[in-house]
């Protein structure tokens, strides 16, 4: 009688399952297959990846050989080629050494235009905020301080690495543009940054002493022409004795 029982139970229990089973067997059985699908998916976007970057670097490492060889030319259509085609950080990498390039080759605007595209475009920050301190620099002799303060000004308040030369450029551009007094901070700030490289402390420095002569000599000049305005007392006093004994002769020959 107790196995009559417990085969009915079995059977119970089977027929549950085989309920269970036609509920949702079909839902896990597509969980299971979209996770093989998703894993496989995954391992041949990474293999592209990877294949790519593999070409990307390659294309990238001919186009530097033949900047080394000099043939600029070429090299120049290979980088053209990688930032066409290839991955997004080799990119801007090639996207940097076409500035490069044209720098070599004289033309300082089409460099810019490189550089900004680099800093429009490139993910790492580094290699934006790089970008962008070169696309200035090309574009040096177009541009008047306010547009290298505004354009600058936001990597000197952050932790950029190129934070200092940052605060370099923009004390140039000052004083280039006769703001002697923002050079002369900007310059401050620089020589006593214990964080600052040792040659933008040294060529900060040397503005510093720069800003110092100029001031000196404006001084002088200040002083000089102050001098020269100022009224002769000596002369003064020997007109006005004149004066007087010309009055006093016209009195007395008044009296005759």
């Amino acid at each position: 009688m107790v196995d009559i029982f417990e085969e009915v139970d079995e059977e119970l229990r089977r027929d549950k399952y085989q309920d269970l089973l036609r509920q949702w067997g079909p839902w896990v059985l597509g969980a299971a297959v979209a996770v093989i699908l998703g894993t496989v998916a995954w391992q041949g976007f990474d293999a592209w990846q990877t294949r790519n970057r593999e070409t990307s670097s390659d294309a990238f490492i001919a186009a530097m050989n033949d900047v080394e060889a000099g043939r600029l030319d070429a090299a120049a259509a290979a980088l053209d080629s990688v930032v066409a085609e290839g991955t997004p950080g080799y990119a801007a990498l090639a996207l940097m050494q076409r500035g490069n390039l044209a720098l070599e080759q004289g033309d300082a605007a089409a460099a810019a235009g490189f550089f900004d595209e680099v800093a429009a475009r490139a993910s790492d920050p580094l290699l934006r905020d790089m970008a962008e301190i070169r696309s200035v620099w090309a574009s040096w002799d177009s541009l008047s301080y306010s547009d290298i303060d505004l354009r600058l000004n936001v990597l000197i308040g952050g932790d950029s690495p190129f934070r200092h030369l940052a605060r370099e450029t923009i004390a140039a551009a000052a004083l280039r543009a006769g703001e002697i007094e923002r050079a002369r901070t900007q310059y401050q700030f620089l020589a006593f940054a214990s964080d600052a490289p040792s040659g933008v402390q040294r060529r900060a420095q040397e503005a510093l002493a720069l800003v110092a002569q100029h001031n000196s000599l404006v001084g002088e000049a200040d002083d000089g022409a102050a001098s020269a305005a100022a009224p002769d007392a000596g002369a003064d006093g020997e007109t006005a004795g004149q004066e007087t004994e010309e009055t006093n002769d016209a009195g007395d020959a008044g009296d005759d």
